[in-house]
């Protein structure tokens, strides 16, 4: 595993927020198997489920103030063929401001995802926010 990732879940009465803060590598990077995470920390049962919305955060516990990742880095989820299910949405993200992808049809996550950040900077942090119906 590239990187540092730790899991946290709220959960609402509408949809469940999955939480992933993560730490860069000194070359800028992320990879993990998210779900295995996750799981392994009893965080939750299981992120095969349909996404209403994923949101980058950068920053340290997504405060947008403390070791900002490099403006325009990439995040892509990868599903065990190398395809990015999120077809490229969460490329480009900002170093400062927080983004948020809505999907109208929700996107539908039905294997193990693995996390890659790329282009973060030099052990930079930010945090990833999946917000999933229940």
């Amino acid at each position: 595993m590239a990187g540092t990732v730790t899991a946290s879940v709220k959960k609402y009465k509408d949809h469940l927020s999955y939480i992933f803060d993560w730490i860069a590598t000194s070359g800028g990077a992320v990879s993990v198997d998210i779900e295995a995470l996750a799981q392994a920390l009893g965080v939750l049962h299981s992120l095969q489920r349909k996404v209403l919305a994923i949101e980058t955060i950068p920053g340290l516990l997504g405060d947008k103030a403390t070791s900002l990742p490099s403006d325009q880095y990439d995040v892509t989820l990868l599903d065990a063929y190398g395809y990015d299910i999120a077809d490229g949405a969460l490329n480009n993200r900002s170093g400062t401001l927080a983004e948020s992808v809505v999907y109208g049809t929700p996107l539908v996550i039905d294997s193990a995802i693995t996390l890659t950040i790329a282009n973060a900077g030099d052990t930079k942090k930010g945090r990833l926010i999946f917000k999933v119906s229940r």
